[in-house]
């Protein structure tokens, strides 16, 4: 597999590209593949491009449409139109395009006519899917896509518009365009394989909503308030023509189905009531997030490991308008070259990233969903190690006014609902944590509700902690618990923000996890184990913990999930310490 990447600048320029690769593809059986994107919502010019590509190439497949900006070389483009020619060289790789009208009425028949479709075609690996973004939902839409065969790697985005003016659109050259239509490359062959991943490092910010009143992909209120209050009073945002552009950067961030997601608001009505890309449900608890730049990379530097291994011929990134809007002009690159150190990178800035992930598929705002191709088996001799910066970018002032408005209006709040609540009856005076009794009733409210739900519970004890009290005293032990319940609120923050944890007795706490699998609670437990491993106590220097770790199981009793956690935690103790048991 090859790539060629290009900006458009005329039709000679064009031209001459375009016989050169006629001369490199000679009379081999190679399959071509183009994107095109553009940033005007005029595609007479993309029009003349795409007939310019077919004329040349009748066989070739020629799909995009518009968009908030391209990415050439893993770097921002800045010209109205760009083009990417993908070499498909194994004949087995095949790639084939589907395109259907997609609105509101026709989302799920699109969806299970597209089911039908791949169980056609057993040969498919995976699905690139240009769809248009205008006031749809697209959660029957991505549910539907959920019964396409679980082999099969999902993955895409919603055309972008290079203003509020513009029109979106998508395009095949076997269609045609569209301004209501969903395109879909179909890829496969025994030779061609894909891999995914998604990049985030957005972070919840302050006080938690409820959504208290939705209607299908409207959320009408926040806390019994319209929806539009939570931006103008901790943002001050209003109302008005930059609405949108004003909170592309802080999206909502919440939990559905065990995995955290980003909506940014599309839209505002009179009635402070906000139009997203998806249905949401009443009840779910949402916060405001915001973009940390040490975390997106962080974010960059985990998904380009996971495509390095991958060794990819070539990538797509389908990134964020709020991404770009983000960094500025001076920074947009620093989380797409990367990539580029890897594989030969192209993407474009979009309204929303499709990706199918723990065998669902949903329908992303602020994140990049990174697509690795590759034809034959991977070639560890030819892996290729991206060079991950820092997150440090040029100051912006409306982000850090608008997030010291958030900080100060939180705080008062926050001031003001701890002098009204019973604080010593729910929670540890020495750590902040939930004492006790307030944990397990949190443990015992969670299984009530949901007692065939996802839980899981770690329970954590310092070693060899009666020494510390002996040798320096409970000063100093206090010292060390303090550390550790930091430690504890930290992980959670980064990694598990609805985790409840309270201290269970002396050096003893515990961590309900909602909504999340032995697996990531494991991992949880890692992060914690190893972080208060490397804290350097001024007096006693460094100390370890044990862990054990269980997730609620069928026909389990609030009684049973903390007595297994606790033998678990009793295991690691008795066969060695500083480790993490599962039982």
């Amino acid at each position: 597999m090859k790539q060629l990447q290009f900006a458009y600048e005329n039709p000679n320029q064009l031209g001459d590209l375009l016989q050169r690769l006629g001369k490199f593809r000679g009379n081999k059986p190679m399959k071509l593949l183009f994107h095109v994107f553009s940033e005007q919502s005029d595609f007479k010019k993309l029009s003349f491009v795409c007939n310019s590509i077919v004329d040349a190439f009748p066989d070739a497949f020629c799909v995009g449409g518009s968009c908030s900006g391209s990415i050439v070389n893993g770097s921002f483009s800045g010209n109205s139109v760009t083009i990417c020619c993908t070499v498909l060289e194994k004949e087995s790789s095949r790639v084939g395009i589907l395109q259907y009208v997609l609105n509101s009425d026709s989302a799920a028949s699109v969806a299970a006519d597209l089911v039908r479709e791949v169980e056609k075609r057993p040969w498919i690996k995976a699905i690139e899917l240009l769809a248009t973004s205008p006031s749809l939902s697209y959660t029957a839409f991505c549910k539907g896509l959920q019964k396409i065969r679980g082999d099969v790697q999902i993955f895409g985005g919603l055309a972008g518009a290079a203003s509020d003016e513009s029109s979106t659109y998508v395009f095949s050259n076997r269609h045609g365009f569209s301004a209501e239509s969903v395109v879909c490359l179909l890829y496969g062959g025994d030779d061609l394989y894909v891999e995914t991943t998604k990049i985030s490092g957005w972070k919840p910010l302050g006080r938690p909503f409820e959504v208290t009143k939705v209607q299908g992909n409207v959320l009408c209120e926040l806390d019994g308030q319209p929806a539009f209050e939570a931006y103008s009073k901790y943002l001050n945002i209003q109302n008005d023509y930059y609405f949108f552009h004003n909170t592309l950067e802080f999206p909502l961030f919440y939990n559905e189905d065990g995995e955290y997601l980003l909506r940014s608001p599309m839209a505002c009505s009179e009635q402070g009531a906000l139009l997203l890309a998806s249905d949401l449900r009443r009840g779910i608890t949402a916060k405001i997030a915001y973009g940390d730049p040490q975390a997106i990379m962080e974010s960059v530097k985990m998904g380009a490991s996971k495509l390095t291994n991958f060794c990819p011929d070539a990538i797509y990134l389908y990134s964020s308008m709020a991404r770009r809007t983000f960094w500025g002009e001076d920074d947009v690159n620093k989380e797409t070259t990367p990539f580029d150190f890897i594989a030969p990178t192209y993407g474009c800035y979009c309204a929303g990233q499709i990706l199918r992930s723990r065998n669902t598929v949903k329908l992303h705002n602020v994140t990049i969903t990174a697509v690795g191709f590759r034809e034959g088996r991977a070639d560890a001799s030819r892996k290729k190690t991206a060079v991950v910066g820092d997150g440090t970018r040029a100051g912006k002032v409306s982000i850090i006014t608008r997030l010291a408005n958030f900080t100060n209006v939180s705080s008062a709040e926050l001031v003001e609902m701890y002098n009204k609540m019973t604080k010593n009856s729910i929670t540890d005076a020495l750590t902040g944590l939930y004492n006790r009794g307030e944990i397990q009733r949190r443990i015992e409210r969670r299984f009530a509700e949901n007692p065939n739900g996802k839980m899981s519970l770690v329970m954590i004890d310092i070693d060899n902690f009666k020494s510390v009290n002996d040798t320096f005293g409970h000063k100093e032990g206090d010292t060390v618990i303090e550390g550790l319940s930091k430690q504890i609120q930290v992980a959670s923050f980064e990694n598990a923000p609805d985790a409840d944890a309270g201290r269970w007795g002396g050096e003893e706490f515990m961590i309900m996890l909602p909504d999340m699998g032995l697996k990531e609670a494991v991992e949880f437990a890692e992060v914690v184990r190893t972080g208060f491993a490397q804290i350097q106590f001024p007096a006693v220097g460094r100390k370890t913990i044990s862990l054990g770790a269980t997730e609620l199981k069928k026909g389990d009793t609030v009684d049973a999930i903390c007595v297994r956690v606790d033998d678990a935690l009793y295991q690691a103790k008795r066969t060695g310490k500083n480790k993490v048991v599962v039982l």
